[in-house]
């Protein structure tokens, strides 16, 4: 995934571990200049990241949230 076309709010796949996040953060600068870190919170966890950014994966449209053109509903858990 580029990180031009990261968006802070949309739903992503985690290559390295097939867990789904979410973007919290925009991407930040590392030590080479074609590749960026992007804070991500793992979704049903309190665990926050920071992943290089061609290890995220954008899920489709209907999957992301209303804001970001999708349908998908935050789970409700206890």
């Amino acid at each position: 995934m580029e990180a031009t076309d990261i968006k802070l709010g949309q739903r992503v796949k985690v290559t390295t571990n097939g867990r789904n996040a979410l973007v919290v953060g925009q991407p930040e600068y590392w030590t080479r200049a074609d590749i960026k870190l992007v804070r991500i919170k793992y979704e049903n966890s309190t665990r926050y990241e920071r992943v290089i950014n061609t290890q995220l994966d954008l899920l489709p449209t209907e999957e992301q949230y209303p804001a970001h053109g999708g349908t998908h509903k935050r789970q409700e858990t206890i």
